[in-house]
C-alpha cells in the first residue's frame, strides 16, 4: 500500500492532459496522465480517460477531485484516532508512519467519498470484474458476473523522519503472477488503488517513487532494474488511481515537521479474500447506516454465483431486511 500520488518529472509528466485527446500510447516512454477533474462535463469521459491511462502506464492522477469541505470533514473525523495510533512497528511500513484502519465505520465521509466513489468504483469494475461463462447446469447454460469489492481502508499520516518504503507490487497478496505483456489485456490484474490528499504531497516529505509501465513487467522481474522513477508531489484533493502490479513505495520524509496525510481505499475481485476483514474490523451497526450499495461493495454482498451466502442469503440482506431488495446469485 502506498501512502501518496504520482508526478515523474523524468517521465515530462508536467505537462496535463485535457479532457477531449485520449491518452496516446508512447513508443518506448509510458506516460502517466493528469487529468483536471474540472474541465470534465460528464463522469464517463473522465473514466474512459483514466482507463486508457491506466492500461498504458499503471497510473492516473485526477486534479482537484475532493473539494477542502470534504478533506476537512475527513480530517476531523479521523485524526483522534491518528492521534490514538502509536507509530507502526512493521518492517514493512516505515517506523514513523501511523496507520488508521477500519475506516467504513470511523469516518462517514470517508465511507461515501472514498470508499464509496463512484468514478473509482467504475474504473474498478472495468478492470476488476470477472465473467462466467457458459456454465452448464442440466440444459441450461449460465453467465453470471462477479463484480470487485473493498479490500483495505487506510489514513497514512507519514511523519518527519520516516524512511523510504522498498519498491513492491500490492497485488502480491493474491499470488499474482502476470507475465510480461507488451500492452495490457482484462484479466490480468487483481487490484486497483485509490489515494486521496489530505495534505500537500512533496518529494521532500516522501511522496511515493513509482514506476510507469512496471505493471506491464513479469511477476518476477526484481525492482532492482526499476531504474527510472520519481518521487509523487501533489496537491489537497488530487486523487491518484494505481494498478496493483506497478512497483512503487513511499519516499523518505526528511523535513523537520511537515505531516503527510493520505487517504487510501484498495478494491480487489469479488470473489477474493479481502486484505482487511471488514466484518469485524468496523462496527457493524454504523455498516447499516451506509447505502446498501456501498455495504454490498464492503463485502457484505454475494459474488455471484454463491460466495459469501449466510443462512443462504446475503448478509446484507440480513443485515438490512426487506430494504436489501431479491437476492439474485445468478
Amino acid at each position: 500500500m502506498a501512502p501518496a500520488l504520482l508526478c515523474i518529472d523524468s517521465y515530462h509528466l508536467e505537462t496535463p492532459v485535457s479532457s477531449s485527446p485520449k491518452p496516446k500510447q508512447a513508443s518506448k516512454v509510458p506516460r502517466i496522465s493528469k487529468l483536471d477533474f474540472t474541465t470534465y462535463q460528464n463522469e464517463h469521459d473522465l473514466i474512459n480517460d483514466i482507463i486508457e491511462s491506466l492500461k498504458l502506464s499503471g497510473g492516473c492522477i485526477i486534479r482537484n477531485m475532493y473539494q477542502k469541505s470534504t478533506l476537512d470533514a475527513m480530517e476531523r473525523e479521523i485524526r483522534p484516532y491518528i492521534e490514538a495510533t502509536r507509530k507502526a512497528e512493521k518492517d514493512f511500513v516505515p517506523s514513523s508512519t501511523k496507520m488508521v484502519t477500519g475506516l467504513l465505520s470511523k469516518s462517514r465521509t470517508y465511507a461515501l467519498s472514498v470508499a464509496g466513489n463512484s468514478i473509482w468504483h467504475r474504473v474498478s469494475e472495468h478492470f476488476l470484474t470477472s465473467t462466467l461463462s457458459k456454465s452448464w447446469h442440466g440444459t441450461q447454460s449460465r453467465t453470471s458476473k462477479s463484480l470487485p469489492q473493498l479490500s483495505t481502508t487506510v489514513a497514512f499520516s507519514v511523519g518527519s523522519g520516516t524512511v523510504a518504503q522498498g519498491l513492491h507490487r500490492d497485488d502480491d497478496i493474491y499470488h499474482t503472477q502476470h507475465p510480461a505483456s507488451p500492452t495490457h489485456h482484462l484479466g490480468r490484474d487483481t487490484m486497483l488503488c485509490l489515494f486521496v490528499a489530505g495534505k500537500k504531497c512533496t518529494k521532500r516529505n516522501g511522496a511515493t517513487r513509482i514506476v510507469p509501465g512496471s505493471h506491464l513487467w513479469d511477476y518476477k522481474v526484481s525492482n532492482a532494474d526499476a531504474e527510472k522513477f520519481s518521487h509523487a508531489e501533489m496537491e489537497p484533493g488530487d486523487a491518484f488511481m494505481m494498478l496493483g502490479g506497478a512497483y512503487h513505495g513511499a519516499g523518505a520524509n526528511t523535513t523537520a515537521n511537515e505531516e503527510r496525510l493520505v487517504y487510501a481505499a484498495f478494491a480487489t475481485r469479488g470473489y477474493l479474500r479481502q486484505e482487511e476483514n471488514q466484518y469485524l474490523a468496523n462496527d457493524l451497526d454504523k455498516i447499516k447506516e451506509l447505502p446498501i450499495s456501498l455495504q454490498r461493495f464492503a463485502g457484505f454482498g454475494a459474488s455471484k454465483p454463491y460466495m459469501g451466502w449466510v443462512e443462504m442469503d446475503e448478509p446484507v440482506k440480513l443485515m438490512n431486511g426487506d430494504a436489501a431488495g431479491e437476492t439474485e446469485f445468478w
